[in-house]
């Protein structure tokens, strides 16, 4: 009676693994990548979507700014895998792809730097973060909200940047000529910190 116990305590690992492993899926070669370069442009967001503009003029009411954080491929981590049979997506037999970037670190904070006087209640200098929203797949949401979200995880050769467009919901009292600073944490405790070039908004 003793040695059935055994044997089925010995056995449930292999049934686990059986119950998530329908299809014959190998393990992922995974790589780590690291956020390495912030670049700025000026974004017009009048149309059905936000287009990049370069000295020329944009509506205050549909200005914004495209953030592009280019990564770089660091190292080459060992895979997991179970020690009975190759993992899958239980009961979904699709398999992970074959090559994968890992953040090695992620954005842990956005901050945007009026350079000039906005408003009377925002002076040059302030932060104005509040005042712009993400838009990513069809929807808004706060810096705040998109913070708290999963690094993202790249798959192939594709290439290793995000890209956010803030845009702004709030937009200056008076027309003229604007100028905004990111500043930009990540979770190793380096700071990207980059001003737009000066654009008048209408």
């Amino acid at each position: 009676m003793k040695v059935k116990k055994v044997l089925v305590l010995l056995l449930i690992p292999v049934f686990c693994d059986m119950l998530v492993a329908c299809c014959d899926c190998g393990e992922p070669q995974l790589f780590r990548y690291t956020n390495k370069v912030l670049e700025l442009e000026h974004l017009d967001n009048r149309g059905q979507s936000a287009v990049v503009v370069a000295g020329e003029p944009a509506l205050k009411e549909a200005y914004g700014i495209r953030l592009t954080v280019k990564g770089e491929t660091t190292a080459f981590k060992t895979p997991s895998f179970s020690f009975f049979i190759n993992r899958s997506y239980a009961f979904s037999c699709r398999c992970d792809a074959a090559i994968q970037y890992l953040p090695k670190d992620s954005i842990t904070a956005i901050y945007v730097i009026t350079v000039n006087d906005f408003d009377a209640q925002h002076p040059a200098g302030t932060d104005i973060s509040a005042y712009f929203r993400l838009y990513t797949w069809n929807n808004f949401t706060s810096i705040d909200d998109y913070l708290q979200k999963d690094a993202k995880i790249f798959s192939y050769d594709e290439p290793k940047q995000i890209i956010l467009n803030a845009l702004l919901m709030q937009p200056p009292a008076s027309s003229g000529v604007y100028r905004f600073k990111i500043v930009m944490d990540l979770s190793d405790g380096r700071r990207f910190d980059k001003e737009t070039s000066t654009i008048e908004l209408l």
